[in-house]
């Protein structure tokens, strides 16, 4: 459940057994963590659902199992449901089973302008070295071999993790750490071959797991999306990107930057200004377009991926003039 996400709880989790819920994509988006902004997107929550159900039902095929159970409709998907359990309430001990992980892996193959690897790296909240890096990176650099981090899930804004603080926190065996990443890594590899397959470039993206009644790591949240992942059309992002690119050039992000900074939240004393019509039209398209032609189900007619991109271009370059 999220800002644009909703979930139906349809049976409780237990200690020892999976519920049932209905996650409901909405065509809200959310930037920045403010929470829902003022506009909505036609289509985004259908093509969200749509893409999650298809990686989901792909990604089962080469053994990654998942707590997908059905697409119910458009945009609504039937998932299994797992405890919420908060490891900074005690509430989350070793030996259990049926939980969240409290994790956000992230996998990285393209450092795109945008990467929060160079905020971090700037101030020195780590290094190339820490990252698996030989050296400093510039802004579209390809790596050579995907870089994972690991995040915090359930605290009230996420932080950076060390593998070995990752493993503490959500009660991990080393082993279990090791599977983890594999199976991130094995979602990366999958993504990044579809991506190709339709002309874009996978740049980077997240995904969450949870351990099973069974105490097996299973996929869950959703994976693979234009808001969870990052992905390029020669260098241009095709990507919820494209509207925290918009925000950062209006007044309303330089508002809430300062708030974090003095520790006000993030933004809410403060209203972002809604996108113009053009934007909206173009990010409709954009979410329609990739949804098409990743699962190779027209829904929409939408234009091409190119086609959207070359109106995005032309939306760009209008309001550098």
């Amino acid at each position: 459940m999220g800002s644009v996400k909703d979930l139906a709880v349809q049976k409780p989790a237990t200690a020892e057994e999976t519920g049932v819920g209905v996650f409901k994509f909405t065509d809200d988006y959310s930037v920045f963590d403010f929470g829902k902004m003022p506009d909505v997107i036609p289509g985004k929550g259908e093509a969200l659902c749509r893409m999650a159900a298809y990686n989901f039902q792909e990604l089962e095929k080469l053994g990654i199992k998942s707590h997908f159970r059905k697409l119910v409709s458009g945009n609504e998907m039937e998932v299994d449901l797992v405890r919420v359990l908060f490891p900074q309430k005690g509430e989350l001990k070793e030996g259990m089973v049926n939980y969240l992980v409290p994790l956000e892996v992230i996998f990285r193959n393209i450092l795109p302008e945008g990467s929060s690897v160079f905020k971090r790296l700037s101030n020195g909240q780590t290094t190339p070295e820490k990252l698996g890096l030989s050296k400093m990176p510039q802004p579209g650099e390809r790596l050579a071999q995907p870089i994972m981090d690991v995040s915090t899930k359930l605290e009230p804004s996420d932080r950076y993790l060390s593998w070995e603080e990752a493993s503490e926190i959500a009660c991990l065996s080393k082993e279990e750490v090791g599977e983890l990443k594999g199976k991130a890594l094995k979602v990366n590899d999958f993504l990044t071959k579809r991506a190709e397959e339709i002309g874009l470039e996978h740049a980077d993206g997240k995904v969450e797991f949870a351990m099973s009644p069974k105490r097996e790591l299973i996929l869950v949240d959703v994976c693979g999306t234009l808001d969870e992942d990052r992905f390029l059309f020669h260098g241009m992002h095709v990507s919820k990107q494209i509207l925290r690119d918009y925000y950062k050039t209006t007044p309303w992000y330089s508002v809430i930057e300062r708030e974090k900074a003095e520790g006000k939240g993030h933004g809410q004393f403060t209203i972002p200004e809604k996108l113009p019509p053009e934007l909206v039209e173009i990010t409709a398209n954009m979410y329609k377009s990739v949804c098409e032609e990743w699962t190779g189900k027209k829904q929409w007619n939408a234009p091409s991926i190119g086609e959207v991109m070359q109106s995005y271009k032309s939306f760009l370059e209008k309001g550098a003039k």
